[in-house]
């Protein structure tokens, strides 16, 4: 579960494979957003980038997923960063985005995999080049670091510029 303090909205994920974007109504009640996503096992881990327009989920099936709100749909909608082969070869523990540019996700997994992956969205990402990210206009795996044991959490400094994990 996640929060971002600018839209206020809440982000889950479940176990269900479900994906859900809570928004308080006039009322100050959270109504339920739902999200399309085509994932065959748990959704593990979730976080929305800095701006608060877009979210990656972590799932157990080892891919990592972007997703956006399409207004021609009315739906939040996740799609995998790769299209067939799953990032990493078992469950995702922890998932971030950069904190300037939102162009990037960090996902750790506890196959004891570390992988820092571009996360480019025309449509929303144009004008952000803050940070060692900013420039990336491209989908490809940037960084890819092996442990001897699984990952379980992640975080990127607050320049962008470093990635710290702890392992168990």
């Amino acid at each position: 579960m996640d929060w971002h303090p600018k839209t206020n909205l809440l982000l889950s994920c479940s176990a269900d494979r479900g994906i859900i974007v809570w928004k308080h109504d006039a009322d100050n009640k959270l109504m339920p957003q739902l999200c399309n996503i085509r994932e065959l096992k748990a959704n593990t881990d979730a976080c929305w980038n800095y701006r608060g327009d877009k979210f990656c989920v972590g799932a157990s099936s080892g891919h990592v997923y972007a997703g956006s709100y399409n207004k021609e749909v009315s739906l939040w909608i996740a799609t995998s960063l790769t299209d067939t082969k799953a990032l990493h070869d078992s469950p995702i523990t922890a998932v971030k985005f950069d904190p300037l540019a939102g162009r990037v996700i960090a996902s750790a997994s506890t196959d004891g995999c570390v992988m820092v992956t571009t996360a480019f969205y025309e449509d929303l990402d144009h004008g952000d080049d803050n940070g060692p990210f900013g420039k990336i206009k491209s989908q490809e795996v940037l960084f890819k670091f092996k442990c001897s044991e699984w990952v379980n959490t992640l975080s990127f400094s607050p320049s962008g510029s470093q990635l710290a994990f702890a392992s168990k």
